[in-house]
């Protein structure tokens, strides 16, 4: 990630964006900043408390769930808003967006005008229509097809305490794989030193 500090190029940037058509607060101060490919905007536990308007560039949006699998949530390519649903309840972020293309955003402190953007109506609108889309994405997505080996890793990676898993039968369940298959692949990535056995079905990711 790279903040645009260039006060010309940014003021060129947020003028493309004609906020007078999503909001009537004034004097709001925005940053912009430029995400390369492969860089996430956003993920899961941060506690970036901000809104960014993607404005140029496309971004893959997506979560990863307890068995591992990839669920798609949506990719945008244009104006989108991240930060939407976190504005109406302040919590960690639950999902990836991550970078499909150099993309770049408008941002905007929601710990600073969080109070203030809720009595602007056209805002709000705003944020209900990028919320009802979502909805409306996310109620017809699928999950992305992915290798047990993959899904093991996201598992350990995005939902083990540490890294570490802890019970093949139980995981094995969670996966939707028999205990031996779990068991295989564990080995083989222990040969490959991607985890480690610390006890019996036992097993902490070290990448």
């Amino acid at each position: 990630m790279k903040w645009i500090v260039n006060e010309v190029e940014c003021e060129k940037v947020i003028e493309k964006l004609e906020l007078e058509k999503y909001s009537d607060t004034q004097n709001l101060e925005f940053q912009v900043c430029q995400y390369e490919k492969g860089e996430l905007l956003c993920q899961p536990c941060s506690d970036d408390d901000r809104l960014q308007i993607v404005i140029k560039g496309i971004v893959n949006i997506y979560h990863i769930r307890d068995d591992g699998s990839k669920y798609f949530i949506a990719m945008n390519e244009g104006i989108y808003l991240l930060g939407d649903m976190e504005f109406m309840n302040p919590a960690p972020c639950i999902y990836f967006a991550e970078a499909v293309t150099s993309v770049t955003v408008v941002v905007l402190s929601l710990k600073k005008y969080r109070n203030v953007l809720k009595q602007d109506i056209k805002f709000m609108n705003l944020i209900a229509s990028a919320l009802a889309a979502k909805l409306g994405i996310a109620s017809n997505g699928e999950s992305i097809s992915a290798s047990l080996e993959e899904r093991i890793l996201n598992h350990m990676r995005y939902h083990c305490e540490n890294g570490v898993l802890k019970g093949l039968g139980k995981t094995a369940f969670r996966l939707h794989c028999s205990e031996r298959q779990l068991q295989r692949i564990l080995n083989k990535l222990e040969d490959e030193k991607i985890v480690d056995k610390c006890g019996k079905g036992t097993y902490r990711l070290l990448t």
